[in-house]
């Protein structure tokens, strides 16, 4: 029996059984099912330090209204870097911004946090 029909099969055992059940409330395999629904969480993704980091940074001199992440790199031997472009606005004018962010991999101490207006051609492909 396959693993989906093993689920559909606890599922309808447990709506048998669903005359002492009150409107509304899940029981048996169904309940099991919600618990481990509501308590599932998605890992943070390894750059998710960094971008916070860079969030952090840009919104401290810009308005965020949109972000996407770039990429990971291996710039130099114990030099890593993130990328993050975010749409921004500053003094009336949007704009995509570029922000790089250099440490090592090892320790994770930060060398340098860049943030570069994005011109057409001055985004070096990771």
């Amino acid at each position: 029996m396959s693993t989906l029909s093993t689920v559909f099969l606890l599922i309808g055992l447990g709506c048998c059984d669903a005359s002492q059940a009150q409107p509304g409330m899940l029981t048996g395999p169904q309940q099991t099912i919600a618990i481990h629904a509501a308590n599932y969480q998605e890992p943070d993704p390894s750059y998710a330090k960094w971008s916070r980091l860079a969030f952090r940074e840009a919104g401290k001199v810009y308005t965020l209204l949109d972000y996407k992440y770039m990429g990971h790199s291996h710039v130099a031997a114990g030099v890593d870097q993130q990328q993050f472009r975010f749409w921004v606005r500053h003094q009336g004018k949007e704009f995509p911004l570029i922000v790089s962010i250099r440490y090592n991999p090892v320790t994770e101490k930060l060398y340098s946090i860049d943030m570069e207006q994005e011109k057409r051609g001055n985004l070096p492909i990771l």
